[in-house]
């Protein structure tokens, strides 16, 4: 990204923020630090410049740290930039897809990364992608987040988006098998997790845990999902495209790459100009009549809040629509599952004197 196009962007950005107001700035898609250091260390100038302390600003970077270094490491203390590692798990789950441009396995290029974070106090979060092959491993993968240190961690389902097709097949006899194996795998996760105290924070037992207490307090509790309200999350391309909505939608489709852009940071110069964009107002409008039919036809809509708008749109070819396959697991088999331990570890015991 130009110097021009960040300070374009950091100019939208602010204009619509108020002094006292927290932005977190997110480094990802790609490899990062594949830019280099020096790019870094120019935005965060550059970020100071634009905003002259009126307005709390975080940077969190998203890395596959294999290119981490003790020079970045102290870049990162520096700036008290947040890092997020993406790694699966153990070797035998972790280079089964996350490979190096000859091919090579990745994860020792990656623990090395790790230690100099440590080494540096610098905490530990992690992204690790759930593929058919890693439900085998939950055991293992528990193993290797306690062990290595990690803080938190978050669990992404393998996903069809853009020009990437999941290995999550959608068919009915596959969808089964998917769920029966994920159900089996996130609950000897949880047992582990909650027999560890809870460590390292999982973000799935967490936020599902929240969303069903909150609703048997409240049966009007509907959970809110970010990438479904404007401008919770907004994506600026490298070349100043603008989306908001799910943080995937950036990448289009393959014919069309720019299908979801709404406007570009060096030809507008206010909110008020992409809330006019009339792409902008189509995609809010499917994205509405999408979550009022996963309110009117899903029993788990307070838990979910109505889906995640990129899921949609690639398994479907359109945001009015129900199911997918991210919401079959990660939220309805998910509920099942962490209802079912709460309920137990809630239940009354009783004992014989």
């Amino acid at each position: 990204m130009s110097e021009t196009t960040l300070r374009a962007a950091l100019q939208l950005l602010l204009s619509r923020s108020v002094p006292g107001d927290p932005v977190r700035i997110l480094w990802h898609a790609g490899e990062p630090l594949a830019v280099g250091l020096k790019f870094f260390e120019r935005a965060s100038e550059i970020i100071r410049e634009c905003n002259p302390g009126s307005v709390r600003i975080t940077q969190i970077i998203q890395t596959n740290g294999t290119l981490i270094n003790e020079e970045w490491c102290r870049f990162f203390v520096r700036e008290n930039i947040l890092v997020g590692v993406s790694v699966d798990g153990p070797a035998t789950v972790h280079d089964l897809h996350r490979r190096s441009p000859r091919n090579e396995p990745t994860h020792a290029r990656v623990m090395k990364g790790l230690d100099l974070l440590k080494i540096h106090g610098i905490p530990l979060h992690a992204i690790a992608v759930i593929t058919p092959q890693s439900l085998n491993f939950a055991d293992e993968i528990f193993d290797f987040f306690i062990e290595a240190g990690f803080n938190t961690v978050g669990f992404n389902l393998e996903e069809t988006e853009g020009v990437h097709a999941s290995a999550f097949s959608n068919t009915q006899e596959d969808a089964g098998q998917f769920r029966e194996k994920y159900s089996a795998f996130m609950s000897r996760l949880f047992d582990r997790w909650y027999s560890a105290k809870k460590r390292p924070i999982i973000r799935e037992f967490e936020s599902m845990s929240i969303a069903i207490g909150s609703f048997l307090r409240n049966h009007g509790f509907k959970r809110t999902a970010d990438d479904l309200i404007p401008f919770r999350n907004i994506v600026v391309t490298r070349d100043g495209e603008i989306s908001t909505f799910s943080p995937e939608l950036a990448s289009g489709t393959p014919s069309d790459p720019l299908r979801f852009s709404i406007g570009n940071v060096h030809k507008i110069s206010s909110f008020d100009a992409l809330l006019a964009n009339r792409k902008f107002q189509e995609l809010e409008r499917e994205i509405k009549v999408g979550v009022a039919r996963c309110q009117s036809e899903c029993e788990y809509f307070p838990v979910c809040g109505g889906g995640m708008a990129s899921n949609k749109f690639y398994e479907h070819g359109t945001f009015d629509c129900t199911e997918t396959m991210n919401c079959a697991l990660t939220r309805k088999t998910l509920t099942h599952v962490v209802a079912e331990r709460l309920r137990k570890l809630s239940a009354p015991t009783c004992g014989m004197k």
